[in-house]
């Protein structure tokens, strides 16, 4: 019999995460961040995006989000609508009633989600043409919404996404609504303008879902339009912009406050090279964000394991895998912005050996660099300096 459960009232909040912090007495204290709004989060996440669209799957990621939560070190949940089907949202739900249950509450739990492609539902049967034929027959949104027959960024057909992932996650509040991968898939096919045009519309829906307490607050999850040069037209994104616009739209308590994208061996970019134009100025992402007060959260610290064959021969106190010394070299950038890497984990022994980055203090300042240098080197080739 399939089991019934009730929706998970709340949101995260100060006090609930500040009291997470205390559930494992051997997690080292700098492990916890501060956002913005005051929350302590851990400095690295469970991630769910990988893996096929089946029940084993399911049971790894319910298994695993469990956990990594019930440990004490982990209070980072990040999911999307996409992934795996929207079987992503609806395993990382189960796992919250189950956290529930142990009396992990909703206040303690940060939870991320993501809305913008276009899914499939595994488990209805459901395309994601379907989906877009039922808004189009009900007049919400218009063929011309949709761009590449995969993204759509229309505050109707975002309102109905909403809903599904609230429903799929079993809460009625998300902490944090990413915009997902809105520019790479919308602005070369746009144009700059018309991105922009629609990019302010996308706002409006988020202040108004915040004001429904459907979200707490809301960011942009990228992949390479912050990564990139300014000279790169129809890719590059202004952070600065970007918060001019969420303080047009809602104003200087606008919740447009986190910003997810790649950091790792080979996508150095935000904290190395200086392509965001701030203030007149070119100055690197991290310290943009920083100034900001924008949230950073990090992923794809292993690049879906490809990263690994990148061997990290330098050693770190405690950490024995090269996946482990990976997200360790991650979480100990320099710059206090970051407030989480996100790390996909399914397989048993990788949580365990993760989990254990929470009892481990990060890298200096001093040790962080030297691992980036060249083998033989005494100084980086490029001079960096982050706030």
């Amino acid at each position: 019999m399939r089991r019934c459960f009730s929706v998970l009232k709340g949101k995260a909040t100060p006090e609930g995460t500040e009291f997470f912090t205390r559930k494992n007495p051997k997690v080292r204290e700098w492990h916890w961040k501060l956002t913005s709004s005051y929350l302590s989060i851990s400095s690295f996440g469970i991630g769910t995006y990988i893996g096929a669209p089946d029940e084993e799957t399911d049971q790894q990621v319910y298994n695993a989000v469990v956990e990594s939560v019930s440990s004490g070190v982990v209070n980072v949940v990040d999911t999307a609508i996409n992934y795996r089907y929207q079987k992503a949202e609806r395993s990382v739900g189960k796992a919250l009633q189950a956290l529930a249950e142990q009396n992990i509450t909703r206040d303690q739990v940060f939870l991320a989600s993501k809305i913008g492609y276009i899914p499939e539902d595994a488990d209805k049967g459901l395309t994601g043409k379907a989906i877009i034929k039922e808004l189009e027959e009900k007049g919400e949104i218009k063929s011309e919404d949709i761009v590449g027959g995969v993204h759509c960024m229309h505050p109707n057909f975002l309102k109905d996404q909403l809903k599904r992932s609230l429903e799929n996650l079993q809460v009625e509040t998300l902490d944090l609504l990413y915009l997902h991968n809105a520019a790479e898939s919308q602005m070369p096919a746009l144009g700059e303008a018309e991105f922009w045009k629609r990019l302010e519309k996308v706002f409006e829906f988020m202040e108004e879902a915040r004001s429904q307490n459907q979200i707490v607050d809301y960011g942009m999850a990228t992949w390479i339009c912050f990564r990139s040069p300014s000279s790169e037209q129809n890719i590059h994104l202004s952070l600065e912009k970007v918060v001019e616009l969420a303080e047009k739209v809602g104003g200087k308590d606008h919740g447009m406050k986190y910003v997810q994208l790649p950091i790792n061996l080979m996508m150095p970019e935000a904290f190395v090279q200086p392509w965001q134009s701030y203030k007149g100025k070119d100055e690197i992402f991290l310290n943009v964000a920083k100034d900001l007060g924008i949230n950073v959260v990090t992923s794809s610290p292993l690049l879906q394991s490809k990263i690994l064959e990148l061997k990290l021969s330098k050693s770190m106190l405690g950490v024995e895998t090269q996946a482990a010394k990976h997200l360790q070299l991650i979480r100990s950038i320099p710059s206090s912005s970051i407030k989480s890497v996100l790390v996909g984990m399914k397989n048993p022994r990788n949580v365990t050996m993760n989990l254990q980055l929470g009892k481990i203090d990060p890298l200096e300042k001093e040790d962080f660099w030297n691992v980036l240098k060249p083998e033989g080197k005494e100084h980086l080739p490029i001079s960096i300096d982050l706030w």
